[in-house]
């Protein structure tokens, strides 16, 4: 994937990858246009993840080959082709090889992470997180899909997780936005209430003695 070497600044804007470093942007951007061309993007960035995840990862000794001074990156090219050329699509071989001369293996997993956002935004997908103090069954979970796609005017990746904490209701972090309406929120709400309140007639007691002296 050639394209990884010329690639553009990205043309993209907002919170999705405002964070992300300018290096990494380019390389992102490079892999998803090259999984467009290929027709494959999910299935591509699932290997690129599996990969990274299993074998790649930081504690992997296929890592700490691919990371050592000691190897040649010549050497490192040809092992990765043995290892995966067939195993994976062409797309994730070129894309490691790329990484690999440019002694970018260290930023696969932050690469890849990028790449599924752009990519998401790209097919109007927004990642949402909702816990809930129990579970959820189908009918609940179609309903609350429908509602944030209504919402949101995209079709929301929900990620559930149970918490029970909550005590009842849920929380929905979308983004670095998070709308909170569990129960355990709503007591914390009243308890505050309660304590201002209490706060507030303390003090009206001891501005009314003042005032009688």
């Amino acid at each position: 994937m050639t394209a990884a070497d010329t690639a553009a600044t990205p043309s993209v804007h907002g919170t999705v990858l405002e964070d992300v470093p300018q290096v990494t942007r380019s390389y992102s951007e490079a892999l998803v246009n090259a999984a467009q061309n290929a027709g494959q993007v999910d299935e591509i960035l699932d290997e690129l993840d599996a990969i990274f995840n299993e074998v790649l990862g930081p504690d992997t000794e296929f890592a700490a080959v691919l990371a050592s001074p000691l190897v040649s990156p010549a050497d490192k090219d040809r092992t990765l082709v043995s290892v995966f050329e067939g195993r994976v699509h062409p797309t994730v071989i070129n894309f490691l090889r790329v990484l690999n001369r440019h002694g970018r293996f260290g930023s696969l997993g932050a690469t890849v992470k990028a790449a599924r956002a752009l990519w998401d935004k790209r097919q109007n997908r927004r990642p949402v997180l909702v816990r809930t103090a129990v579970p959820l069954d189908d009918a609940q979970q179609d309903a609350l899909r429908e509602h944030l796609g209504r919402m949101l005017s995209a079709t929301p990746l929900v990620q559930l997780e149970v918490d029970p904490s909550l005590i009842g209701g849920m929380v929905i972090q979308l983004d670095d936005d998070v709308y909170d309406a569990s129960i355990r929120n709503r007591l914390e709400q009243l308890r505050q209430r309660l304590i201002e309140g209490k706060t507030h007639e303390i003090q009206s007691r001891r501005n009314h003695f003042s005032d009688s002296e």
